[in-house]
């Protein structure tokens, strides 16, 4: 058992530094973007790993799963450019040039078909031909909704929603503060989280009507971790227990939707995570800025974010 009994799963560990985790949508499979080249996939069910792809960049940053679990997209650690590879046997399926400007998020639409990609603006990829489906200057910050309809942006003085289908814009809502970063979207509870960076990394519901904070402030302020790593947060809900579970560099807050009741988990070993679309599993790596006990077992462990609410006793 691990800290307080929560590990789920203990994946095989694999040489080499974690710079990003990401789940398939299905929660099935689990990549890791590596040093040296090294793509990474476990199958999270047999806690095995399905395979090690050499991606022939130097260091892989950030990953992302198709929805049909065909295909997987990585990208160079402050680098440009895109490669996509076939799952499980690795074989390089396609690349594209990306600009100047280093890739800072990556994601699949829930057809499989386009990459959302941000670097100083956001624009939408055709992962087949490789051309520009849609641009988006001046804005940054994509983030897509729990049901894959919507993709919210950030400009400079406003949020902009737009249809995932066709990317038309469909309305825009006020910031409330210069710094808001976008990390969560629902549109089944009518909501957004988004990170205030100016305040150390606090978190903040607010409403998808009007883009303010709610009237129950309990909602308004979630958990404020230590802000030891400036990478993206993330979040996701899980549906069976209401509870929203999300993560800024370093801790995992928990915010049940009923209650409003709060807590911060212990601490990620590295900083490195990722939580399941579903917001039912949650990993974290433990190979890099550990202490030297922890680097003699490096890895990913994947908890069940229901027994991280019971550490929390919010279960």
């Amino acid at each position: 058992m691990d800290v307080d009994g929560r590990r789920f799963v203990r994946v095989d560990p694999t040489p080499t530094r974690i710079n990003s985790l990401s789940f398939s949508n299905d929660g099935k499979l689990l990549a890791a973007g590596k040093d040296f080249g090294r793509l990474v996939l476990w199958d999270v069910a047999s806690e095995r790993v399905l395979c090690v792809i050499n991606t022939g960049l130097t260091r892989v940053g950030l990953v992302a799963i198709a929805p049909d679990d065909q295909i997987v997209a990585a990208s160079p650690v402050g680098g440009l450019g895109i490669k996509l590879f076939h799952i499980p046997d690795g074989r390089l399926v396609n690349s594209f040039e990306t600009g100047n400007f280093a890739i800072l998020r990556l994601m699949y639409t829930f057809d499989s078909s386009f990459l959302i990609v941000s670097t100083n603006a956001t624009f939408v990829l055709d992962t087949t031909s490789g051309a520009h489906a849609a641009d988006f200057p001046g804005e940054d910050r994509p983030v897509l909704s729990s049901d894959g309809s919507t993709l919210m942006t950030a400009s400079k003085s406003t949020l902009i929603l737009r249809s995932a289908r066709d990317w038309k814009e469909q309305r825009r809502l006020p910031k409330l503060i210069p710094y808001e970063r976008p990390i969560f979207l629902d549109l089944a509870r009518g909501l957004f989280i988004f990170e205030d960076t100016s305040d150390e990394h606090v978190f903040v519901a607010a409403r998808l009507s009007d883009g303010q904070m709610p009237t129950d402030l309990r909602l308004a302020n979630l958990p404020k971790p230590t802000p030891l790593y400036y990478n993206y947060g993330f979040a996701a809900i899980d549906p069976h227990s209401d509870l929203l579970l999300g993560d800024s560099g370093d801790q995992v807050w928990a915010l049940d939707m009923k209650t409003g009741e709060t807590c911060l988990s212990p601490y990620l070993f590295s900083g490195i995570g990722a939580i399941s679309p579903d917001g039912s599993l949650l990993a974290g790596t433990i190979d890099s800025g550990t202490p030297t006990e922890n680097q003699k077992k490096a890895g990913v462990d994947i908890w069940k974010t229901s027994d991280l609410a019971k550490a929390c006793h919010m279960q």
